[in-house]
């Protein structure tokens, strides 16, 4: 394909193309990858610092929760006040004297407990409606805890403290608190009174509002998700959080990226076991990392720069690569059978010299396959004739044959009989079915009436045993492939074999291949001539025929990764083993 006189199919455009595209792949795989890094490692570096000042913040507000438990203890334990507590709601008349005493408690508590920077107010309620507000000068109302949605909450706590995350002096107050309640109760049960340690919102938000970053908002919530103070003052005392699913979302770390509003959040928190409260701030990912963008640019225009240089260097890289490349292509489109032997003299640069000694390597090496396929064309022809005549061996045939009359002519015809029905069953095996392969079941029931034939000439000298896997009884081999096995270790195993012989056929499945071995006990095979047999040499021509043809078929038909392993002793016995694919 060509465009303004540029053809993109040449290898010249193709190798600057692919070192262009390499080249930019890397460098803005590069970049992207050390921005991302960079960015994540700034975020997590803000995440932690920012909830190191969220544990901070929560340290700050336990003291303040602490501090109103602890005066909150100080009035309840108190037993002068609630003697006047118990006198009042008699029936007494010491109004003025239980106010006295209140006012000094507070005033008191106050100068030693509390510094310029926080106040509380206390809200002592009696059963009988009678009630004490410390903030009196600065207007505070009268508060009744029996109008409130926790007054169930300070009976059920039976004189604990119940946490009221935000409480408003009336419906058009624009100040909040965070107060400690609990009920007194008198010896019989009833209640007495109701004490509210009340803190003002604002002065824990004083607490944080400096800290908190531009843009982003910070919230302290109790255990139940309710917002506590906040620096978005108008969602106080809601309850914003389900604090399960908070959970979750963090998985156990401080912070996290998460999705508020349609915008990516840096989400932190800071849970305080002791007072129950959590520290929540979010801000808006791209504030944090507005500081950066301007680092983007910057790399995006170095990398640009690279791959413009990466271009230019490729183009003229592939100019170089090209020309011997090119005469290279051209004496290799000319190769064809007739010009074979024909060697290639283009020289160039390492590479190119290596594919040029590579291309001659390769020339002279078809000659030689070519000539070698013709070789095992003649070779298997010649192997299938040996096969075919094995198959049939006229001798054995002819001794089977004369052992059979023999019989009659003893008047074993019994015998006779016997020997001739195998006889005839294992012509039916050879003849009656023309196809190469055979199962391992039909092989072995060959195998079984040949054995027949040969215990009748032998007088039962051996035994012939056949084991095989039920996974390997039909996967499929060569026809008559162990008979000449047999034969061999019948005749040159067991003729000098005095006591009682023993062939052993085994086939099964092993490491994905069909593995049959064939092992006897008789005379063994000398080693020399072991040795002999194993180089492919041939020791005698029924040899050659019954274990040498074997291999050799195993490999015409299989492949050099199969064929035949022989062990043997002599005097002890010979094990040989068939190695075949599993062909179903």
């Amino acid at each position: 394909m060509k465009c303004l006189g540029i053809d993109f199919n040449s290898i010249r455009m193709r190798i600057t193309i692919g070192l262009l595209a390499a080249g930019a792949l890397v460098v803005f795989v590069t970049a992207f990858s050390g921005f991302v890094i960079f960015e994540k490692t700034l975020v997590g570096e803000i995440g932690t610092n920012r909830s190191d000042v969220l544990s901070q913040i929560g340290d700050r507000v336990r003291q303040v929760k602490n501090s109103t438990y602890m005066v909150s203890n100080l009035y309840y334990y108190d037993e002068r006040l609630r003697l006047q507590m118990e006198e009042l709601a008699a029936g007494g008349e010491n109004e003025e004297a239980l106010t006295s005493y209140m006012d000094g408690l507070t005033g008191q508590y106050k100068q030693s407990l509390y510094s310029g920077e926080m106040d509380y107010d206390v809200h002592l309620v009696l059963d009988n409606g009678w009630s004490y507000h410390s903030n009196r000068e600065e207007g505070g109302r009268m508060m009744n805890p029996k109008n409130k949605i926790w007054y169930k909450d300070m009976l059920v706590a039976q004189g604990e403290i119940v946490d009221v995350a935000n409480y408003q002096e009336g419906k058009s107050s624009n100040k909040s608190y965070f107060c400690a309640a609990r009920a007194i109760f008198q010896e019989d049960g009833d209640p007495l009174a109701y004490l509210i340690i009340s803190v003002d919102e604002r002065d824990i938000y004083n607490m944080y509002y400096r800290v908190v970053s531009g843009g982003g908002i910070l919230y302290i919530v109790d255990g139940e998700g309710t917002i506590v103070s906040s620096s978005n003052q108008k969602i106080n005392g809601f309850q914003f959080f389900n604090m399960r699913n908070l959970n979750e979302l963090f998985h156990e770390q401080d912070y996290t990226i998460t999705k508020m509003r349609g915008d990516d959040i840096l989400f932190t928190r800071y849970t305080d076991d002791s007072s129950g409260f959590t520290v929540l701030e979010e801000i808006q990912l791209d504030a944090l990392l507005a500081p950066i963008k301007r680092v983007r640019l910057y790399i995006i225009f170095a990398a640009l720069a690279t791959v413009a240089a990466v271009a230019a260097c490729a183009y003229m890289l592939a100019g170089y690569f090209t020309r011997p490349l090119s005469r290279l292509c051209d004496f290799i489109q000319q190769i064809d059978e007739d010009r074979l032997e024909e060697k290639c003299q283009v020289t160039g640069y390492t590479e190119i010299n290596i594919l040029s000694e590579k291309v001659n390597f390769l020339l002279v090496k078809i000659q030689m396959l070519l000539e070698g396929i013709r070789q095992k064309e003649q070779q298997k022809r010649r192997m299938e004739l040996g096969f075919l005549q094995a198959q049939i061996r006229p001798h054995f045939m002819y001794n089977t044959l004369f052992s059979i009359k023999c019989m009659v002519d003893m008047n074993r015809n019994r015998e006779a009989a016997e020997m001739l029905g195998s006889f005839i069953q294992l012509l039916r095996s050879m003849l009656s079915n023309p196809n190469e392969m055979v199962t391992v079941r039909e092989e072995f029931d060959t195998l079984r009436e040949y054995g027949e034939i040969l215990k009748f000439r032998y007088s039962s000298a051996f035994d012939l045993i056949l084991e095989c896997g039920e996974d390997a009884e039909n996967k499929k081999l060569p026809k008559l492939l162990i008979q000449p096995l047999v034969e061999n270790a019948v005749f040159h195993g067991m003729e000098l074999k005095k006591e009682e012989g023993m062939i052993i056929v085994l086939a099964r499945i092993q490491e994905e291949n069909l593995v049959i071995t064939v092992e006897d006990n008789g005379v063994g095979i000398a080693p020399e001539i072991l040795e002999r047999i194993n180089r492919g040499e041939n020791v005698s021509e029924k040899a050659q025929i019954g274990v040498q043809n074997v291999k050799e078929r195993i490999q015409l038909n299989f492949g050099v990764n199969y064929g035949m392993h022989i062990e043997s002793r002599q005097w002890k016995g010979t094990k040989i083993t068939l190695t075949l694919p599993v062909l179903e």
